[in-house]
């Protein structure tokens, strides 16, 4: 059985919706704690507050978190086969999910500015070595994020999809078409280009500072530092790619041909979607050491342990890390 409109009050494979239900509760639990214990550390930690840097994290983090809440529209869906709920979380899905995948090139793009002379770079992105560029450059992606689905919100769009998930249901006009795949695919498409072109001036950046024949504590600093942060970037890079985009196609097959693959079929692509955002927190904690030791002064183990934070400072004084 297919969906054929938005006003279902019941689901087309009930089976297929509990399971998938019960699986997104278990990915809430063990992710929407871990989002939240990262997102503590960084407005509680003094360390965490004073890196600029981090305002990045704390932004990808709460995309996390709330993508993981507005997942729970799957067990919600289950319980209550209320479309108006189906629709509300729908949007957190579409707005946290595209900002959690966004969010990365701005994590890339303001590290690349903090490591580099102000001399090589270009004046816009001289600004971001400062707290208040850092601020702006969230403040757009976040505004970009809350914005471009009100187009959807206003034809009614969304409610259950014909993959079985909630989010956005047939489109019918050649505008929201355009709108869709410029706005939406073609943002999220220039997002992963723009991340993937910083991640390898870093690349250069790390490979020109790691052939100096003497360098300074700081810069040795700075360089691991900038390593681990790659390290995270290719999580954050390439995880989404592995077990998002096999559901983005199989969605993007049943807009063009409704009935080419039944909803349970669908639904097994959608098992791995909300991976990344429980994943993102525990990758951050691997590499950033400054959440690692901000982690470890909450433990009993702090008087055994003597982890030193080392400020790590660009050329202009400005990024910790």
């Amino acid at each position: 059985m297919n969906i054929t409109n938005v006003t279902l009050s019941a689901d087309p494979d009930p089976e297929s919706a509990q399971w998938l239900g019960i699986l997104y509760g278990l990915y809430a639990v063990i992710g929407i704690p871990s989002n939240l214990l990262m997102l503590i550390l960084t407005i509680t930690d003094k360390n965490l507050r004073t890196m600029p840097m981090n305002i990045c994290i704390f932004s990808i983090t709460f995309a996390d978190m709330m993508a993981l809440v507005s997942f729970l529209s799957a067990t919600l869906w289950t319980a209550t086969y209320d479309v108006m709920v189906c629709k509300v979380m729908g949007v957190g899905i579409y707005i946290f999910d595209a900002m959690s995948l966004l969010l990365p090139a701005c994590l890339a793009v303001c590290r690349y500015a903090a490591v580099c002379w102000e001399q090589d770079l270009h004046p816009i992105l001289r600004y971001l070595k400062t707290r208040r560029g850092i601020l702006l450059l969230n403040a757009m992606f976040w505004t970009y994020g809350l914005t471009f689905t009100l187009p959807l919100i206003a034809d009614d769009k969304f409610g259950l999809d014909r993959m079985g998930c909630c989010g956005v249901t047939d489109i019918d006009s050649a505008f929201l078409w355009t709108y869709y795949m410029v706005v939406i695919v073609g943002v999220l498409f220039g997002a992963y280009t723009l991340m993937f072109i910083f991640y390898r001036k870093l690349d250069k950046w790390v490979k020109e500072t790691s052939s100096l024949l003497t360098m300074s504590s700081v810069t040795r600093d700075t360089l691991m530092a900038t390593r681990n942060l790659m390290r995270l970037l290719r999580w954050l890079l390439l995880l989404p790619v592995v077990v998002y985009y096999p559901a983005l196609i199989v969605e993007t097959i049943l807009r063009v041909f409704p009935n080419a693959i039944s909803v349970r079929t669908a639904r097994y692509f959608l098992i791995t979607v909300p991976l990344p955002h429980v994943c993102d927190p525990i990758v951050t904690l691997l590499f950033v050491k400054s959440y690692r030791t901000a982690l470890f002064s909450l433990l009993p183990l702090k008087g055994r342990m003597s982890t030193r934070v080392v400020p790590v400072v660009s050329s202009a004084h400005f990024a910790k890390y």
